[in-house]
């Protein structure tokens, strides 16, 4: 009856779902580098970088302009030389370029051309490093969320079959009872141990669930899909050598992490800001521009004349903002930034550090913990057949039973849960040296 009442309730939750979907972890890291959003914001950011470089390039390329221009006056206007005189004229323009504004024109401030250009660079291979530090902090994400599911839907096995193990008793100590052979309250202390392995797989269950729902998320599925697990068992990953020496780890994350790389780049374009900012008080402003096209007018509304016209004018100037007062406060500003950067990346280098190295002491502690974990669970087994095998002949108390249920569960329990942190452990290691999954 209760086993029945189990498969209801798992049909029931598994009913909440469109389909279900089995999933190893291989196939988990594969859909989250196709679909995490978190994965595509980056990807975008690379792109907008991209942009960017090109636009600091294209302050170099002329801007072109092509258009016509048409002005009449009718009124008084004052000559070069003082004179008032009333006038009506009109004047036209057709080609490169429209009027006052030049066809072809190129403006620069030498220092943001020479400068930006670096800067841009440096920004979208940060930007690039920053991909990279998220994918493999998103594989790293994904597969805790796997080993989750696959240790919550291991937990919901093993209260099953501690939930069955308690039911079994509890029949067998109410026959006892009926029959004059055992007591009443044996019988009943039995049902209240049942009915609690009964609760512990509803919460096994509903942990279960919330793990799918996680890995779901980070895998970006669209549908309601219940995530069922390859992996039956927690098996013990073996990605790092047991005898890895914690100072080698610590140099080779120090080199391949790409926080590292990123905080280079972006050092670099702080210090090419710096030089723009330093050497932009000695490089001029460049303006130059060259118009083509028919220019023709007369008096009143007539064209008395339409030939073709020339302009070309070429500027060079200084400029010192706020009498170059606002031109040092950015020098210290673009300084101060600098030094920013430089704690940044100091800062990443001592996180860096200490990730691996709590990583290998979680990996080392986990490994002991393993082995005692196995044996705890085969003296558990065979301490609960033991004793049921007393209870049946009536050699042995309820009581001692019922303790042999709850240490096989709580042994079981415990290698899954040491287990699980053995896996992660590895899996946190390998990603905070800067591998990928």
């Amino acid at each position: 009856m209760k086993n029945a009442l189990f498969s209801l309730i798992l049909a029931c939750s598994a009913a909440a779902y469109a389909e279900t979907l089995l999933i190893d972890l291989p196939t988990a890291l594969r859909l989250a580098d196709e679909k995490n959003t978190e994965l595509a914001i980056e990807v975008q950011r690379v792109a907008r970088a991209e942009l960017d470089q090109s636009a600091a390039w294209y302050q170099w390329i002329p801007t072109l302009r092509i258009g016509a221009g048409y002005a009449w006056q009718d009124g008084a206007v004052q000559e070069t030389s003082g004179n008032v005189m009333d006038v009506e004229r009109n004047a036209r323009y057709y080609g490169m370029g429209g009027m006052t504004q030049p066809g072809l024109s190129v403006g620069l401030d030498l220092s943001e051309a020479i400068f930006a250009p670096l800067a841009a660079k440096q920004r979208l291979h940060a930007a690039e490093l920053g991909e990279e530090s998220a994918r493999l902090r998103v594989m790293l994400e994904v597969a805790s969320a796997y080993y989750e599911l696959v240790r919550s839907t291991r937990e919901v096995e093993v209260a099953k079959l501690s939930a069955d193990h308690a039911d079994k008793l509890a029949k067998q100590t109410a026959d006892f009872s009926s029959s004059g052979e055992g007591l009443q309250a044996d019988a009943e202390r039995a049902e209240v141990e049942s009915l609690i392995q009964q609760q512990k797989v509803e919460l096994a269950m509903e942990r279960t669930e919330a793990a799918g729902i996680k890995l779901a998320r980070l895998l970006r599925l669209d549908n309601p899909v219940q995530l069922v697990p390859a992996d039956r068992m927690i098996a013990p990953l073996a990605l790092l050598d047991a005898g890895a020496d914690l100072q080698s780890l610590v140099a080779q994350a120090l080199d391949d992490r790409p926080e590292i790389g990123r905080n280079h780049a972006e050092l670099a374009a702080a210090d090419a800001r710096l030089k723009q900012e330093k050497f932009g008080l000695f490089l001029p402003k460049v303006e130059v521009g060259y118009s083509y096209g028919n220019f023709g007018g007369g008096p009143g509304t007539g064209n008395d004349y339409d030939d073709r016209r020339n302009d070309l004018y070429g500027v060079v100037y200084w400029q010192f903002d706020s009498l170059g007062l606002r031109n040092r406060n950015n020098i210290r500003k673009q300084r101060a930034m600098m030094e920013e950067a430089k704690a940044m990346q100091e800062q990443t280098r001592v996180d860096i550090a200490a990730e691996v190295r709590l990583a290998h002491a979680e990996l080392n502690g986990a490994r002991r913990r393993l082995d005692l974990a196995k044996r705890a669970v085969d003296g558990a087994r065979k301490s609960y057949d033991l004793n049921l095998e007393r209870v049946f002949e009536n050699q042995g108390l309820p009581l001692e039973a019922l303790q042999s249920i709850k240490a096989l569960a709580e042994a079981e329990g415990l290698y899954l849960n040491v287990a699980t942190q053995y896996n992660l452990a590895q899996l946190r290691l390998v990603s905070a040296t800067g591998k990928g999954l």
